[in-house]
């Protein structure tokens, strides 16, 4: 009986070790579609910046841009954002531990030229926030609006 209760004092131990481990990189709830709705139109760093955690890196290598926390990544977000207008379109999720990938197209408008591109977010989190996040986008359409849009 002694080695029974230990052996349960034991699993129990682990399975609540397990769930405190689990939820320290924790991916919110419907994250995917709340974090894309905020994204959408013309967003801006008051709607996206509560989904990251202060110490967030963000590296965007098809830009070639790192954002190395917080404050850099959203302190000109807004004003670089007037001109664009975002619908996303995710097609993929894929989710291991704190890690989510996201893969689908973005239709959007650069100066009211419209554009498409297909992207690849892949995020992790720590404390239920963004930590870590990289972009890849397929922007050869973007740079021919942006080229568009310097000709008008």
């Amino acid at each position: 009986m002694k080695a029974l209760f230990i052996a349960l004092l034991c699993l129990t131990i682990i399975t609540i070790k397990s769930k405190a481990q689990s939820t320290l990189g924790m991916i919110p709830e419907n994250f995917v579609q709340r974090y894309y709705e905020a994204y959408s139109g013309i967003p801006t760093a008051e709607r996206l910046a509560p989904f990251y955690h202060d110490d967030v890196v963000l590296e965007d290598p098809t830009y070639d841009w790192v954002g190395p926390d917080k404050k850099t990544i959203f302190s000109n977000f807004t004003k670089a954002n007037e001109v664009n207008e975002y619908t996303w379109r995710v097609d993929q999720v894929i989710q291991q531990d704190n890690t989510l990938v996201t893969e689908g197209e973005l239709k959007a408008k650069y100066k009211g030229i419209p554009y498409s591109m297909r992207f690849v977010n892949i995020f992790h989190f720590k404390d239920g926030l963004i930590i870590k996040q990289y972009d890849y986008f397929d922007n050869a359409d973007y740079y021919k609006a942006v080229e568009e849009s310097k000709r008008k």
